[in-house]
């Protein structure tokens, strides 16, 4: 698991993700985003639609201010993460394209604030699965799909630029 400071809202608390493949309870995971149980204190996300952590942490840290400020779209903070990976306003679409689906293999943990290590043994006892590191990302990708949902000109074909237009997307969402 790896931990990340919001410099900007220190009182929130850190941001923490862990990584997880060979996921064997995708659909009793998905089975709780759904009913909003609220024993899932933590977001899941699809972790072949995610192109670098930094596409979690603003998401995350979007989710954190809004938070803060009074201002989630969606009931919970762990919903807002997935909503904000999305560059749509539909609120269901986003949990639907972001969240886990029951086939999902491999899928990043999200929360924002509260202790590491109880943090990391909660994940680890919810989610049954391998805990790996974030450099996993980079051969789970699924271009066809981020092209897609993020709406990515045909053109555009190096990492780097991709992912500037995700974030791009990711940041514009809700700027009028």
């Amino acid at each position: 698991m790896e931990s990340f400071p919001i410099d900007t809202l220190p009182t929130a608390g850190d941001i923490h993700m862990a990584c997880f493949t060979a996921v064997k309870n995708a659909p009793d995971l998905k089975e709780k985003l759904q009913n909003q149980d609220k024993s899932l204190t933590f977001a899941i996300v699809e972790s072949n639609l995610i192109m670098d952590v930094f596409q979690l942490l603003l998401a995350a840290t979007k989710a954190a201010h809004d938070n803060e400020t009074g201002k989630l779209a969606t009931q919970t903070i762990s919903t807002e993460i997935i909503y904000n990976l999305s560059p749509s306003k539909n609120i269901a679409e986003s949990l639907k394209r972001f969240g886990i689906s029951e086939d999902t293999t491999s899928l990043i943990a999200v929360k924002i604030g509260g202790n590491a290590d109880e943090i990391m043994e909660e994940m680890s006892r919810t989610v049954e699965g391998n805990l790996v590191s974030f450099s996993k990302l980079d051969q789970e990708k699924d271009m066809v799909r981020l092209r897609q949902y993020y709406k990515i000109d045909p053109k555009v074909s190096e990492d780097k630029d991709i992912l500037n237009w995700i974030i791009g997307a990711i940041a514009m969402k809700n700027v009028q």
